[in-house]
């Protein structure tokens, strides 16, 4: 690995793509490229994209069995552009591209680095790099306290919970969890309470509470559950009043740990939670980063910055193949979504005049100027919206067509399964499905992300335990996945976790694995019951 200032050629290309991403008024953190060679390419990978990681048996196998399927030519070690981002966001260019394609890599991260600076859902964490650095060293530091044998039995306890991850979750801990950590957010008081708060001041807040209301009963069991909760808070340092989904998160804040095992699940979940905010905008960021790459590329074209225009769009073109939906190019899509947008702004069709106009020929004709800029509009979007919303509100059945989404080669159709009348258009070779049909799929996966939704909802249910409850949506969980995760969470928590999933009450405690049947619970009822200060089960 060196820095790329020891290439004079790269130096001065990433001057000049920096220099118009400047002049675009891009907004961008500080960017650090370094050029590595094949083998540290795939190193760096099995590091999840950080320069160092913490002594690991596993990934040490996987780095050796990826070198022999590179060095026999099984497995490419040409890597498209790897990019860890945050302030500042470290780059990494493959040292057997040419000048042209690192210009390239180089215009991309550029918007990747911007996505994440803007976005809602804010992935450019100051220091993010450094602060995994640190962990590491910790982790480090914290296996010669524990010894190899617990070292790595802790380690794929954790490693083995990475799945349930969900820091942006609508259930997550900012949204699940009240304690020193998270403290609960309030509602703004209405302003008859700020008016009574002004007159008189009560000698305690249930005497407070007596006086406002017309049903003392009431009022003095609110203030008693309101007392209880402080009480647990103040015994076991958090309370849960909502399902958490951030499983992983949950246990590192609140897990009864040693240093050496608190530095192992802070490891974990800094270095992964960033697979969450991937999941969620991969087509917007994807897109945005092609964007700008071919704005960038086309101005070195220009000044004869670099060469090699034809082979260039040959990459391009690659890249931004299409795909069905169900195997989705984010590249393509949010490319040519965005290109969309961008059009829709400037013939002024993001409006209500357009919106509401009937005549079909007008509609196809219409090009109104409104006055807004397209690009400030498209960096709003950036800032406010993820790729449900991306979808939902830009991708029309048109679209669905012209980007080629519901074409589906005939063989593969049929090896799939697909439903005939799903089917609305077919030749010799290809089959068209309803685009309808598509768009909806296409944003029920943001509902699940192909992936089981488990909750932590009761960290009092046996002695003290865990209760997880597995949200029904038709899919049924392996039992081969169900006892090893239990056992694994039993050993991070020290404690029992039992899991509800759909009829069956699945618990872990004391090397014991058990099963016995329940009556299913709606996950309304859970959500009812914690609201109410309630138990969400009883066995």
């Amino acid at each position: 690995m060196r820095l790329i200032s020891t290439d004079k050629t790269l130096a001065h290309l990433e001057e000049r793509v920096k220099y118009f991403a400047g002049q675009m008024g891009r907004t961008l953190p500080e960017i650090r490229f370094f050029i590595l060679d094949q083998l540290e390419f795939a190193s760096l990978l099995e590091k999840h994209v950080y320069p160092t990681s913490p002594v690991n048996i596993w990934e040490g196998k996987r780095m050796v069995t990826k070198k022999f399927r590179i060095e026999s030519g099984q497995e490419s070690a040409l890597y498209y552009e790897v990019v860890q981002t945050g302030n500042p966001s470290y780059a990494y260019l493959n040292n057997t591209n040419s000048a042209m394609m690192q210009a390239s890599v180089m215009a991309h991260v550029v918007g990747h680095c911007e996505f994440s600076e803007l976005n809602v859902l804010k992935d450019s964490n100051p220091d993010r790099t450094e602060y995994v650095m640190y962990l590491v060293k910790k982790v480090n530091a914290g296996q010669q306290q524990m010894g190899e044998k617990k070292y790595l039995t802790y380690w794929n306890a954790c490693e083995s919970v990475i799945p349930l991850i969900s820091p942006h979750s609508q259930y997550n801990l900012d949204h699940s969890v009240e304690g020193d950590i998270h403290p609960r957010k309030q509602s703004k008081p209405s302003p008859d309470e700020i008016k009574s708060k002004e007159y008189y001041r009560p000698f305690s807040f249930t005497m407070e509470n007596l006086l406002k209301t017309s049903d003392p009963l009431n009022a003095f069991e609110k203030e008693q559950q309101k007392k209880n909760h402080q009480e647990q808070i103040s015994r076991t340092g958090f309370r849960l009043y909502r399902p958490c989904q951030d499983i992983l998160g949950f246990l590192k804040n609140y897990a009864p740990t040693s240093r050496a095992e608190q530095a192992i699940l802070d490891y974990m979940y800094v270095s992964h939670s960033t697979h969450d905010f991937v999941i969620r905008t991969q087509i917007m960021n994807e897109g945005w980063a092609m964007y700008w790459e071919k704005k960038i590329m086309l101005e070195l074209f220009k000044e004869k910055a670099v060469k090699g225009i034809i082979d260039y769009s040959k990459v391009f073109s690659g890249v931004c193949a299409p795909r069905p939906f169900f195997m989705r190019n984010p590249y393509h899509l949010g490319y040519h979504l965005w290109n969309h947008i961008e059009e829709l702004y400037q013939k002024g069709k993001v409006s209500l005049d357009y919106m509401e106009e009937m005549d079909v020929e007008t509609r196809r004709k219409w090009n109104k100027e409104t006055g807004l800029n397209p690009l400030e509009c498209m960096n709003h979007l950036v800032r406010t919206i993820t790729d449900y919303e991306f979808i939902r509100r830009f991708l029309t059945e048109d679209l669905v067509y012209e980007f080629h989404l519901n074409r589906i080669i005939k063989q593969h159709a049929e090896h799939y399964g697909i439903n005939k009348e799903a089917v609305v258009k077919e030749n010799n070779y290809y089959v068209w499905l309803d685009p309808k049909m598509v768009k909806e799929e296409m944003l029920s996966f943001f509902t699940h992300f192909q992936r089981p939704r488990i909750y932590v909802i009761d960290t009092d249910f046996i002695d003290g335990g865990l209760l997880l409850f597995h949200r029904n949506d038709g899919r049924v969980l392996r039992k081969t996945w169900i006892e090893p995760t239990l056992k694994n969470i039993n050993y991070i928590w020290k404690s029992a976790v039992s899991l509800l999933s759909g009829e069956k009450l699945y618990s872990y405690s004391n090397r014991k694995f058990e099963e016995r049947a329940m009556k299913e619970v709606p996950f309304e009822q859970v959500l009812e019951r914690l609201d109410n200060n309630q138990k969400p089960i009883s066995l």
